[in-house]
């Protein structure tokens, strides 16, 4: 076994037994029976060294995330990745807090990789016009709820740990998310109190297509000008449909009688 693999073992072990999701080098030099110098020279720093042990405990977990079956349903895609990743959280506590401590001012690998992950089921799924937001938008929101109910979890199990608060904040999450199949803009029918919220999905379709499929006929200052200004529209704040209000964006037929 190599001094790096040493290292990483011996850290492994004692975030496994810690208390507080922490690790002292001195501790991990001793268990791994190297001097503090071959450590720094391996990871550079403490913070180093915590981001490479994050990133092996998180191997399994991402492994797992390569290897799922892709959905054309995102609502489908959401449950899984969602229920796994909170599944990990539970049964590894101290990986899962030191990946989101604050003390990590470069977020590992790990992190990244699970982000990048979700985008790509979020891009996926505005291409088909089946979000309400964009793309960018929606991986931030559901990881950000995501992560949340982990932490909540692991860190206050007798108010969170009792199974229903995850699934209740999953659905409720996926509602805002993402777009019904027979709300898809090819499908759907015009209706006042939706107007809003169709402007938003068509926004993030389009958006989600303009990265997939060719525009040649646009520069590339216009295509960035057009992608800002979809964002702009699929991430606006929306507010519930108020009944006898109009809505701001609305698509009715005229009223008003012929005179007699």
């Amino acid at each position: 076994m190599d001094t790096r693999t040493r290292i990483l073992t011996a850290a492994a072990e004692l975030l496994a037994r810690s208390s507080e999701a922490d690790l002292s080098t001195r501790a991990v030099c001793e268990a791994a029976g190297v001097a503090a110098p071959a450590l720094y020279r391996q990871f550079g720093d403490k913070e180093g060294l915590l981001s490479a042990v994050v990133d092996v405990g998180f191997e399994q977990f991402l492994a797992s995330k390569r290897a799922a079956p892709i959905s054309d349903d995102p609502a489908e895609q959401i449950r899984a990745g969602w229920d796994n990743h909170v599944q990990f959280a539970i049964e590894n506590p101290n990986y899962y807090r030191l990946m989101w401590s604050p003390g990590l001012a470069t977020p590992p690998a790990a992190a990244a990789e699970a982000h990048q992950t979700l985008l790509d089921v979020m891009e996926r799924a505005a291409a088909a016009g089946q979000l309400r937001m964009s793309a960018e938008t929606a991986a931030q929101v559901v990881m950000a709820a995501c992560s949340g109910a982990a932490l909540s979890i692991i860190s206050r199990p007798e108010q969170y740990g009792d199974g229903a608060f995850s699934a209740r904040l999953r659905e409720a999450v996926i509602v805002a998310v993402v777009a019904p199949l027979e709300a898809a803009p090819r499908k759907r029918r015009a209706r006042e109190s939706e107007a809003t919220s169709d402007v938003a999905t068509t926004a993030a379709t389009l958006l989600g297509r303009l990265g997939t499929e060719s525009t040649a006929t646009l520069t590339e200052a216009e295509q960035a000008l057009l992608a800002q200004w979809l964002k702009s529209l699929a991430d606006a704040p929306r507010r519930p449909h108020e009944p006898g209000r109009p809505s701001r964006i609305s698509i009715t037929s005229s009223t008003r009688k012929d005179p007699a």
